[in-house]
């Protein structure tokens, strides 16, 4: 792979027309926040209808209950409630949001305000409602219904869980990401291979097959992308596209290149995203899948299958552990359960479809509920800088690479430490 070449653009200036042209689609949706803003701030009082993105317990003197809103004008904030609250997830309210103290920083990012006077709307019987209920009533264990919520739909899930998957290291796999979708490819495109095969040496021999149901593919993943909106999962369809349109053109896809124009398109059309640790994490995880194939791309299948998973997993452990502190050592299965997770996760979709969900439960909840040594442990910033620093080097040197691999080992050795 030429790191240096520019694909797609014949031209530098082709090249800089593009960035240009990102910037200022970026401008633009930044005004058109500040706009938001303004029109936000106006008000003492702001009333809107809210989605409930997640709901969860905290206390400090006594219990209360926190709230993750989306706006219907797409800001996102928290506020909590003393209130005892049914559970609201995913239900719609009208809200009132007192709005001092909000700066134009913390509207992008997500920010505090109280609410109250909040109205529960009927429950709507949407698409999303009727794949929660199903999935929902296919597990009796609330924990394993939170898990295939957050697997199938990207629900977010609880504190709980949440600290169950960090100790397991496993958090990777929760969120739907570039797997998640090519998985559902592979399946959606074997689905239609079959009629459309008929239809075609009947009706419309002349078509190009593979074409034509990469399309109709795309679009039914894009059809998922509206009903699970997630940041990883925006990045990995925006480069799912982004490579097949290379693709079809003859220009190559494992370049990080694409990597690079994916990332400046969704910020330039999501600006928030800027904010997304999730976002991050998951092109991260694809530039040091990018990384390993730019060195290794000659070794055979099951090495690159079985190395590949070693090294994404010791990769993103710095990174991982500037945000979050908690370490176990059952977190070295990480890798064994990722590459299970090719089987598990196709699997468990057939499950669920012919009504046997709950079939693989009792082995989710013993894994859920192993329980062992754990420490805090966090990656100074500064580290993480040169860290970064260092994996861009490796992009043009090999001998970086290793260098690379000395400085995980090390910051696996002071973890060992503890």
């Amino acid at each position: 792979m030429n790191t240096f070449s520019l694909p797609l653009f014949k031209r530098k200036i082709e090249f800089f027309l593009f960035f240009a042209a990102v910037f200022f689609i970026f401008c633009l949706n930044i005004f058109s926040e500040y706009r938001k803003y303004e029109k936000f701030v106006s008000k003492r009082v702001y009333i809107t209808d809210v989605l409930v993105l997640n709901q969860y317990k905290k206390r400090k003197k006594k219990e209360y209950f926190v709230l993750k809103l989306k706006a219907k004008e797409g800001f996102v904030f928290y506020t909590t409630t003393y209130e005892d609250l049914k559970n609201l997830k995913n239900r719609k309210l009208k809200v009132k949001i007192i709005t001092k103290n909000v700066s134009f920083f913390k509207f992008l990012k997500g920010f505090y305000a109280p609410v109250f006077d909040m109205r529960l709307y009927p429950k709507e019987r949407d698409l999303k409602n009727i794949l929660i209920d199903f999935i929902s009533s296919s597990h009796k264990e609330k924990m394993t219904k939170e898990l295939f919520l957050a697997l199938f739909l990207g629900m977010p899930i609880s504190k709980e869980l949440r600290e169950k998957v960090q100790f397991l290291g496993i958090s990777h796999l929760i969120a739907i990401s570039g797997f998640h979708l090519g998985v559902l490819f592979f399946i959606f495109y074997n689905i239609l291979k079959y009629p459309y095969k008929f239809f075609q040496t009947r009706y419309f021999p002349y078509r190009n097959r593979i074409l034509d149901l990469t399309y109709l593919t795309i679009l039914i993943l894009f059809l998922y992308l509206l009903i699970c909106f997630t940041p990883s999962l925006l990045r990995a369809f925006v480069m799912f596209v982004f490579g097949f349109f290379l693709y079809t053109r003859a220009i190559n896809i494992l370049s990080f290149w694409t990597l690079l124009y994916s990332v400046l398109l969704i910020l330039a059309l999501f600006p928030k995203f800027l904010f997304s640790i999730g976002f991050w994490f998951s092109v991260s995880g694809v530039f040091y899948i990018y990384l390993f194939l730019h060195h290794f791309k000659n070794m055979k299948n099951w090495q690159i299958f079985l190395f590949l998973n070693l090294f994404i997993f010791f990769a993103m452990i710095p990174i991982v552990h500037l945000f979050f502190g908690v370490f176990s050592y059952y977190q070295f299965l990480s890798p064994l359960l990722s590459m299970a997770f090719l089987i598990f996760y196709p699997f468990e979709i057939f499950l669920h479809l012919i009504g046997q969900g709950e079939a693989l439960d009792f082995l989710i909840l013993k894994l859920l509920s192993l329980k062992g040594g754990s420490f805090y442990f966090k990656s100074s910033l500064t580290f993480v800088i040169f860290y970064i620093f260092l994996s861009l080097l490796a992009i043009f040197k090999r001998f970086f690479f290793w260098i690379l691999l000395v400085f995980i080992l090390f910051f696996i050795q002071n973890i060992a430490k503890f």
